[in-house]
């Protein structure tokens, strides 16, 4: 039996290494077609969805980090596809809506992504898809139970020689 690398044992790793694949194919395709990546059109499919979002909920909603979010809609409210403006009730957020032009983009990529998703699952015959499903909406509504690592403490690891 071929021991594989131990990287490939982490099913983190292993779904970090489906996503950036699967993502990178898609960002060239949405790139060519639209002139937008996919973390531009994240954000366009969050506010089609969640129309005059706070830009704070389209970061909850990205998982995308607070000043990558706030390059994305100045790049895009620069190219027409969305407008901001200071929230009526907290003066301290902004709202942010798709124009007509964001939402016609939104609704072609639908297409273009929903066919790139399918090419994606494809090689999963339709029992295989639903056992991967039902295996993601496990593994999405998970939480961690590590309390146990936290009982030994850095300095024993440190004495250890694995740990700094």
């Amino acid at each position: 039996m071929v021991q594989r690398p131990l990287l490939d044992t982490y099913v983190s790793y292993r779904l970090e290494l489906v996503s950036r694949v699967a993502q990178s194919a898609a960002d060239a395709v949405y790139r060519h077609k639209f002139g937008f990546d996919i973390r531009q059109l994240r954000v366009m499919r969050i506010l089609a969805e969640t129309p005059d979002a706070t830009v704070s909920e389209v970061i909850d909603a990205t998982f995308y980090e607070r000043t990558l979010v706030s390059r994305l809609i100045g790049e895009l409210s620069k190219a027409g596809m969305l407008t901001r403006r200071i929230c009526d009730l907290d003066a301290r957020q902004t709202r942010v809506s798709l124009t007509d032009a964001g939402l016609a983009v939104v609704e072609c990529a639908k297409r273009i992504g929903n066919m790139m998703n399918e090419d994606l699952l494809s090689v999963l015959d339709q029992d295989e898809r639903a056992t991967f499903d039902a295996c993601l909406e496990k593994l999405i509504t998970w939480r961690p139970n590590f309390d146990s690592l936290f009982d030994e403490t850095r300095e024993e690891h440190r004495k250890a020689g694995c740990a700094r």
